[in-house]
């Protein structure tokens, strides 16, 4: 909870600052406007004490100001201000402006004003009382954060929403009405109310923040409305006096720790909020196909859960004691945040082609990881720190064609050794297609090969290239500067691989040979053949050759510059 101390620390930092242009009259400092005929209530140079009346109007060098604000840090750290009056003449109170006014018991705020600033009366512990006007749209975060001696609050309905840690740690507060103006509940907005009993949230609410009622000990019930489609990371965790499962038509939000056994999630159920069931005693969840989203670390701690945690969508945990290799499960869209999160054990994993995103912390502490592969073309996104504390130099093997694009994604750059994987292709045997200047060699996957030596010479027997490949087709070495393909990978069944080797020779024969060997480098199988590659000029389908047109080679393919612009072989222009 090291997130609460610091936003606490924060306030601490803030220090009563003295505008240098203001005014004391009558026992109150004020900043004048002469443009609008306006006074803002500012700090002065002692710390105010006793009872304040703040006046409507004040009288500067013979001009009448009306006082319409309270500035921000005005009244801050006023530890022996007991009482202040606001007329109604002010419209917004500012950022700090009472905080650590510890001898303040009551509040009233009047019908003129419309915005509350941030922490406007953070740890005001001795406030008991407060009174808020209709006419408030706004109440900034943690306005009231730390006020302890606070036992009930009735938010207007002129509140549309409730910021983050807007009454955090606020521990005598034992009821709260929000009204249905309100739409959202900031992060944290409730956190450490270890008062509260009961929490009623009305249809209004659409979302709920991370941590909103966390550490609410006292909370023995609460009911979500099915207008809430979205609940933030631990929302409720740490809520002890919580017997029953939290959630509504939509979104699972909390499973008590004390629960122990086996699990099904509701039908129906579209998302699991982020720690929803860490540290519980599931031995077994079950989740239906209804679940698109599984929030960040939402199986952390589950430590009687012995077997991985996934649906159609969303592969959501692994048990922290599993070791070696894991494949994840075909069809996964997205990996939540935390879901591998200290699998020390973990040496290599296997990332799908339809996985798109990666959520938070997801393989933090994998400290075991030898090698990635991510066969999705696109990079997925990650979350912040999806892959921390994992060795970068380990090789990640993306596929063929695809390495640029890794190499530049967030995340994903941070890894020093990113390798090709060949393509997969449904086929039974050698299938060889050439072209102009390459060619795309497919062969099938033999059993209990653990590596694949592809070698290409030209008709003298001169070795041109061997790429040798690993168990699942990915390219582990080449003997010289790696071809580049341009063509898109099939996507069909682990029947076998394909790779196209660029760079070549038209219009020349060359020979192949492809090697299957076991994990002691015996040969298995092996293929071999021959190939020749077309004549310059064939396969162009939109361009024809004219005089003034000129061959190049760029990264090992043939190019066709003519009129200032650039084709490819098959004529599609190239920027």
């Amino acid at each position: 909870m090291k997130k609460y101390i610091f936003f606490l620390l924060i306030a601490l930092m803030v220090s009563s600052r003295v505008m240098s242009d203001a005014i004391l009259l009558d026992g109150l400092y004020y900043q004048f406007n002469d443009d609008t005929n306006t006074a803002i209530v500012v700090a002065g140079d002692n710390r105010y004490s006793g009872t304040i009346v703040i006046p409507t109007n004040v009288t500067y060098n013979e001009k009448q100001y009306n006082v319409t604000s309270i500035g921000d840090d005005a009244f801050y750290n006023c530890s022996s201000l007991t009482s202040v009056t606001i007329p109604n003449s002010v419209t917004s109170i500012g950022d700090y402006a009472f905080t650590y006014c510890s001898s303040l018991t009551s509040i009233t705020i009047p019908n003129s004003v419309t915005s509350i600033g941030s922490r406007a009366f953070a740890v005001c512990t001795g406030l008991i009382s407060v009174t808020i006007s209709n006419s408030v749209t706004s109440i900034g975060s943690g306005a009231f954060n730390g006020c302890t001696g606070l036992t009930s609050i009735t938010i207007p309905n002129s509140v549309t929403s409730i910021g983050e840690f807007t009454f955090y740690g606020c521990t005598g507060l034992t009821s709260v009405t929000i009204p249905n103006s309100v739409t959202s509940i900031g992060s944290s907005a409730f956190s450490s109310c270890s008062g509260l009993t009961s929490v009623t949230i009305p249809n209004s609410v659409t979302s709920i923040g991370r941590y909103a009622f966390s550490r609410c000990s006292g909370l023995t019930s609460i009911t979500i409305p099915n207008s809430v489609t979205s609940i933030g990371d631990y929302a409720f965790s740490d809520c002890s006096g919580l017997t029953s499962p939290v959630y509504n038509a939509h979104v699972f939000a909390f499973m008590p720790t004390s629960y122990y056994g086996a699990y099904t999630i509701p039908e129906g159920i579209e998302s699991i909020a982020g720690g929803a069931f860490s540290g519980c005693g599931l031995t077994s969840v079950t989740i239906g196909n209804s679940v698109t989203n599984i929030g960040n670390s939402a199986f952390s701690g589950c430590i009687h859960l012995t077997s991985p945690v996934y649906n159609a969508h969303v592969f959501a945990y692994l048990p922290t004691s599993y070791s070696g290799a894991y494949t994840i499960p075909e069809g996964i869209e997205s990996i939540a945040g935390g879901a591998f999160r200290e699998c020390t054990g973990l040496t290599s994993v296997t990332i799908g082609n339809s996985v798109t995103s990666i959520g938070r912390y997801a393989f933090m502490d994998c400290t075991g990881l030898t090698s990635i592969s991510c066969e999705a073309m696109t990079p997925p996104t990650c979350g912040g720190g999806a892959f921390e504390k994992v060795l970068k130099s380990i090789p990640l093997y993306v596929p063929f064609g695809s390495e640029d694009a890794y190499r530049i994604a967030a995340v994903w750059k941070d890894f020093t050794n990113i390798q090709p994987i060949a393509d997969n292709v449904d086929i039974t045997t050698v299938e060889v297609v050439p072209d102009e200047t390459s060619v795309n060699i497919a062969w099938p996957k033999i059993s209990g090969a653990a590596s694949y030596e592809l070698v290409i010479k030209d008709k003298n027997g001169k070795v041109v290239c061997t790429l040798v490949f690993d168990a699942e087709g990915r390219l582990l070495s080449i003997a010289f500067n790696a071809p580049a393909r341009d063509n898109m990978p099939q996507l069909t069944q682990v029947a076998g691989f394909a790779f196209t080797v660029t760079g070549l020779n038209s219009g020349t024969t060359y020979n192949y040979s492809i090697a299957s060997k076991d994990s002691n480098g015996n040969t298995l199988n092996t293929e071999s053949g021959s190939f020749t590659t077309t004549g310059e000029g064939s396969g162009l389908q939109n361009v024809t050759h004219q005089p003034d047109e000129t061959k190049f080679f760029r990264n090992g393919q043939l190019f066709i510059q003519r009129d200032g612009k650039t084709y490819s072989v098959i004529g599609q222009e190239v920027k």
